[in-house]
């Protein structure tokens, strides 16, 4: 069997979340005997890793993103066209015809989306030929776009962003309808997308974790810190960690004078550059490439993500490495969190700064939490059932008909 991997970044080993999750998907299905392609967009940052790609790969077709697309600003696209920006900035009638040609070229019998947005390769596309069609969809842009109203208050801003869910929706589910089969990465993903239609062909599939690559690091002396892991100018995480600065950041640093929290990750904003600079015990690193040894030297990670869906990777990677963790509800989704075994969860900023301080001053307690979280991720995170869960859609989806005719 052949399948096609249409991703909006370069999947390659040093990849972080999502894209690691595409990059590992790819290379296990080579290592089962698929026969794989690869169509993505570039970015100058992946250069660096376009050699560390499978020399397996039956093809592999890059291409730089649109760039008028990605310099128009976001409130321009949005509202404006068929697709609101979320979709629109991925969006390239060069891609859409490459995609096609791939396909003709190589048969392949099944073209897989990773991520919502790149599903707009199936839509009305007349480069296309019959091949079966499948959407890995990551994170909805829809149910974030519908859990951050819970957070907005009432108002012209709640009114604006309800307009920007419906209209998300819209183009969401039209993408949704258009391939065979929907993937997503949680349960509770999967039953909300139900919710909103009840007519889609959904299917959840966890994700792995290289749990053998995130393991307690030696040498590393461990600092009195906590840490924050995200790609900030995501708009989700770039809102989680204002909300942790402003509301419970306070709390603790009143309590604790020697605390300090690192916020690690590509393209902090401004703003978190601003807070860093009037505040020496916030440190904002950017983008490293290697984030285990500011895992390995925090006592406690948190996430403080209060909008989105799917599966927060870097939580998985912080309890691999036995490292207790505090994190929103929305969060841990798909994660067996059992609370105050192996790990916390806390949507209120007093709740959370005092879980926080618990954890700090309890070593034992930090290490028998560690201890399990690292057990959880062994028990239910496994790239082997992933990828049987994997093989198992492929499988009935190509059974139903053969499009190719040798």
């Amino acid at each position: 069997m052949n399948v096609l991997i249409l991703a909006p970044r370069l999947p390659h080993s040093r990849a972080y979340s999502g894209m690691q999750t595409v990059y590992q998907r790819m290379r296990l299905l080579l290592q089962r005997g698929y026969g794989v392609g690869l169509c993505c967009y570039t970015h100058p940052e992946d250069e660096a890793y376009q050699h560390s790609l499978p020399s397996e790969l039956i093809d592999v077709q890059m291409m730089p993103g649109p760039l008028w697309n990605r310099m128009l600003p976001g409130s321009f696209t949005k509202g404006r066209y068929s697709t609101p920006s979320s979709f629109f900035r991925f969006h390239s009638e060069r891609m859409r015809q490459r995609v096609g040609e791939q396909v003709q070229r190589h048969q392949y019998d099944v073209v897989l989306a990773e991520f919502s947005a790149m599903g707009y390769c199936f839509m009305h596309n007349p480069w296309l030929p019959a091949v079966r069609r499948m959407i890995s969809c990551h994170d909805s842009p829809a149910l974030s776009s519908r859990r951050r109203l819970s957070v907005l208050g009432s108002g012209y801003g709640w009114a604006k962003q309800w307009l920007e869910y419906r209209h998300m929706r819209y183009m969401e589910f039209r993408l949704y309808h258009a391939a065979d089969r929907v993937l997503t990465l949680t349960n509770e993903e999967r039953l909300a997308l139900l919710e909103e239609d009840p007519t889609l062909r959904i299917r959840c599939i966890p994700p792995g974790l290289r749990s053998n690559s995130f393991e307690q690091m030696d040498g590393i002396q461990e600092e009195h810190c906590i840490l924050i892991t995200s790609r900030f100018d995501n708009e989700q995480s770039h809102f989680g960690v204002l909300w942790f600065l402003r509301n419970v950041w306070p709390l603790l640093r009143r309590r604790d004078p020697q605390l300090k929290v690192y916020l690690v990750g590509k393209n902090p904003s401004s703003v978190m550059q601003h807070i860093a600079k009037r505040d020496n015990r916030v440190i904002v690193t950017g983008w490293v490439e290697d984030l285990r040894p500011f895992l390995a030297k925090c006592k406690v990670y948190v996430c403080p993500v209060r909008t989105g869906s799917g599966i927060r990777g870097k939580i998985l990677e912080a309890m691999a490495m036995e490292k207790p963790v505090v994190s929103t509800t929305i969060a841990a989704e798909g994660i067996a969190v059992d609370q105050g075994s192996n790990a916390f969860l806390a949507d209120a900023p007093p709740v959370m700064a005092d879980l926080i301080y618990m954890l700090l001053h309890d070593p034992e307690k930090r290490k028998v939490m560690g201890h399990r979280a690292r057990n959880l991720v062994e028990h239910y995170f496994t790239w082997d059932q992933s990828m049987d869960m994997l093989e198992t859609t492929l499988h009935e989806l190509v059974a139903k008909r053969s499009y190719h005719v040798n």
